[in-house]
């Protein structure tokens, strides 16, 4: 059963991302009455990047080069760590501050390689990523930070345990976690109405501003990492959400791994009719947004200290 586990695990991880955005960028091109391409084609865009040539910057330093590579490194930890699905292998050491500060360690290498590029444009990027990270961070520590109170402990695979019966009938505190989570999420990954991923002006640009000068088989890393991070942010807003459903703790593990399949497709759509909805917001509107992201963080400190 832990080998099935295992070889199911990794094959999620590097076949599902580039499919949930596959699904993603499907769904929203049907909703504006266009065909669009494959779900498949992310998979398409990753192989030709991997059989390019890459075109580096003289100024740029082993920062630039390696960047990729660490932050693919430290968000395949991320994944083996965080339960964003029922079915994933059990690894020790889930802590959430410790799992908050290796997704801030992926936004500081990025930052790093965008500024040693020595483009205008990812300065512009880097100096928003990091404005939008100190909002927008309050908001993940006080819905992590509930879910802990309350459990009585800060271990995310304990927390997420369908074991864990101390949180099997707080769905109010499930759900503000993880509309809390989501919205924090759309900020993270600069995402709609934060930022439109399909843009093509730089000085609008937020992420893709700042991997600019990324080309070849460094930018496919970059990609594939981004949709890894997107889909463990969405994972575990979507487990949030599905430990609001009292039948979600009754069923069977295959079951709650469907679903755990289902949700972050689900999640996926969700995000497509909201970039196909609503429009970019300016950037002095985003801390209005942000705004309600870290009010959702607030109820689940309220929720969790009446269930106290």
């Amino acid at each position: 059963m832990a080998i099935f586990e295992w070889i199911s695990f990794v094959a999620v991880v590097f076949i599902l991302p580039p499919l949930v955005l596959g699904v993603l960028c499907k769904t929203k091109a049907r909703l504006q009455n266009r065909i669009g391409a494959s779900i498949f084609q992310p998979y398409f865009d990753l192989y030709k990047l991997f059989s390019k040539g890459e075109t580096v910057s003289e100024v740029t330093s082993w920062i630039f080069r390696n960047a990729a590579a660490i932050n693919f490194a430290v968000v395949i930890v991320v994944a083996l760590l965080v339960p964003w699905l029922t079915f994933k292998p059990a690894f020790v050491g889930a802590d959430l501050i410790l799992v908050i500060y290796m997704f801030a360690l992926t936004r500081f290498f990025t930052v790093l390689a965008a500024l040693d590029a020595g483009s205008a444009f990812s300065g512009f990027g880097a100096s928003r990523e990091v404005t939008m990270a100190m909002l927008v961070e309050p908001a993940v520590i006080f819905c992590f930070a509930s879910l802990a109170c309350v459990a009585r402990t800060s271990d995310l695979s304990v927390i997420f345990s369908c074991d864990n019966f101390s949180l099997s009938h707080n769905n109010a505190l499930w759900l503000m976690a993880g509309l809390g989570l989501f919205l924090s999420s759309l900020v993270e990954l600069s995402r709609m109405p934060v930022d439109d991923p399909t843009t093509h002006l730089e000085l609008t640009m937020v992420h893709e501003a700042m991997i600019l000068e990324n080309s070849g088989p460094n930018l496919a890393l970059v990609l594939f990492t981004h949709y890894l991070k997107m889909c463990i942010l969405w994972g575990i807003a979507a487990q949030c959400f599905l430990r609001s459903i009292s039948y979600f703790w009754t069923v069977g593990p295959l079951i709650q791994g469907a679903l755990s399949l289902g949700a972050l497709f689900c999640m996926g759509v969700i995000v497509a009719i909201i970039e196909g909805t609503l429009v970019k917001l300016r950037w002095t509107k985003l801390p209005q947004f942000i705004a309600f992201a870290v009010a959702m963080g607030l109820f689940c400190v309220l929720i969790a200290v009446m269930r106290g």
